[in-house]
């Protein structure tokens, strides 16, 4: 009799969202997708700069988590993993919620720090490049803390996690619909403040690729289709820097209503893509990025990438 496939769950616990991956995975060490769905919970909002996770939050984090347990039974995955990050590592009640999680799903939670959390990035992210010849810089952005990696090929020269995650840049920097340029100078000058270290590596190495990872950047392939949102697996595509600034320019030039009518936009993040786009517009110019690469793998393929070689090496 030939032996089941083994079926694995990722469940990233985000700031924003929660994203569920189902694969089964190879004793090849790689995965096929076979499920992959992200739910909006906006775990952040209210207590992200108090260092807490507010009881809301956390009700839906729960609720979240019950509609991806439905399609983790269905698939009859054997292992799930639950690994937490920005919101959840920074809360200090978050003892509270992890004795939540294990208690109604038998899940215990891995809390990530910032350098794991980016080495779990650059793993899912590396294995959906194309061959580069350069160095270049992967950015996550996320809405707790955005990651950083410097690479050459399949090496990582260095990595940085910020907590400057578009969440807590609402919080601090509530803008007018659509932004002014007043505004917006604003919050440049604040990320310009943070990231003396990403800049004084960026000036050694001189990446001019750079490689943007799930979250925002979906959003804005999505538009760039001109299609709804969706799961598609894209793995990775090349996105013309010409296009981005006119999609970049269309988002921070109207309001909210209008924004929501931009084929490709996701409803969830309809607030969040407006300073995603100011942040990663910054980055391009600060930078001098020539070439922009999207991929949608991201942290919880990292994981699930680890998890195809634990079986391999076994």
């Amino acid at each position: 009799m030939a032996d089941l496939p083994i079926i694995n769950a990722v469940i990233d616990l985000g700031t924003n969202t929660f994203n569920l991956l189902v694969a089964e995975t190879s004793e090849r060490g790689t995965f096929r997708v076979l499920h992959e769905e992200r739910i909006a919970v906006k775990m952040g909002r209210g207590g992200i700069h108090k260092e807490k996770l507010l009881p809301e939050a956390m009700e839906r984090g729960l609720s979240a988590l019950s509609r991806h347990e439905q399609n983790i039974r269905k698939f009859r995955a054997t292992t799930v993993r639950v690994i937490g990050t920005s919101a959840i590592r920074g809360a200090a009640n978050r003892d509270e919620f992890i004795e939540m999680v294990r208690n109604r799903f038998g899940w215990e939670m891995e809390v990530i720090d910032g350098n794991r959390e980016a080495e779990y990035i650059f793993r899912g992210t590396v294995n959906s490049l194309p061959p580069l010849h350069e160095k270049y810089l992967v950015l996550d952005i996320g809405g707790g803390s955005n990651e950083f990696i410097l690479a050459e090929g399949d090496i990582i020269l260095w990595k940085r996690s910020f907590n400057i995650g578009i969440a807590r840049v609402l919080e601090l920097f509530p803008m007018s619909d659509p932004p002014t340029l007043p505004e917006i100078a604003g919050v440049e000058n604040w990320f310009d403040e943070h990231l003396a270290p990403l800049k004084e590596i960026c000036n050694l190495h001189q990446p001019r690729v750079l490689v943007g990872c799930s979250g925002a950047f979906d959003t804005l392939m999505d538009i760039l289709e001109g299609k709804e949102p969706d799961a598609t697996i894209r793995k990775s595509s090349f996105f013309p820097l010409d296009q981005f600034y006119r999609i970049h320019h269309s988002l921070i030039s109207v309001n909210r209503e209008s924004r929501c009518l931009i084929p490709g936009v996701d409803k969830n993040r309809v607030e969040m893509i407006v300073i995603a786009t100011i942040f990663i517009n910054f980055i391009l110019r600060k930078l001098a990025i020539r070439e922009l690469i999207h991929t949608h793998f991201s942290l919880k393929e990292g994981v699930m990438f680890e998890m195809a070689d634990n079986l391999s090496n076994d």
